[in-house]
């Protein structure tokens, strides 16, 4: 009897445990400045079923895209899985990751849209506290845009605000956040005739007049 007790001691110890592993794992999150230029991120693709393959047109460029981003996070901000509440149907965050074409997994920078207006202060001072040397751009009264020139990270990070509408008339921001490698051209061309996503972000949002 006594040894029926033990092992029955050791099984619910041993659930425990399974238990606190599982839950770790489910709270870590992929931190998308962390992950490496070049690199094929297939291990993050395959550990993320909600991820599908597709393209960002503004771009031309292929991503892996998933309207669940709550596993992923910008540095210290976990991303939230988030519709506005008075929203259209197409007013929810979605994340996509950038890749170098539709069948290379390999990691060229992420465009997060948020429409938690929340989050996206939070993403906004953060940035702006972690990379204080940015520009902040002209955008016609269109909410705010900032450019940040990373180059300890060999990036561009490029942050625009659209004014939406929701089904009561009330305006809010849909906020995209891009970071992308340095040097990447649209549809990753590799064309030197091509402009870079660069070029295209200040023509759309030029520098403010000194």
């Amino acid at each position: 009897m006594p040894l029926i007790k033990i092992d029955c001691m050791k099984y619910f110890f041993l659930i425990l445990i399974v238990t606190a592993i599982v839950s770790c794992q489910s709270q870590t999150k992929t931190d998308l400045l962390a992950l490496k230029f070049d690199e094929n991120i297939e291990s993050v693709v395959t550990g993320d079923q909600q991820l599908k393959k597709d393209q960002y047109p503004n771009l031309g460029l292929n991503t892996y895209t998933t309207s669940k981003p709550s596993n992923y996070a910008l540095g210290e901000i976990k991303l939230s899985t988030y519709s506005f509440p008075t929203g259209n149907l197409a007013d929810y965050n979605h994340l996509s990751l950038l890749i170098a074409g539709k069948d290379k997994a390999n990691y060229l920078g992420f465009n997060y849209s948020s429409v938690n207006q929340e989050e996206t202060k939070s993403i906004v001072d953060y940035l702006k506290k972690t990379y204080p040397n940015y520009e902040r751009r002209d955008t016609q009264g269109n909410g705010e845009s900032y450019f940040w020139d990373l180059s300890a990270l060999n990036a561009w990070m490029l942050m625009y605000q659209g004014i939406s509408i929701d089904q009561k008339g009330n305006k809010f921001f849909t906020t995209n956040f891009i970071f992308v490698k340095k040097g990447t051209r649209m549809e990753n061309s590799t064309d030197p005739k091509v402009i870079t996503i660069k070029e295209y972000y200040n023509m759309m949002y030029p520098e403010l007049l000194k």
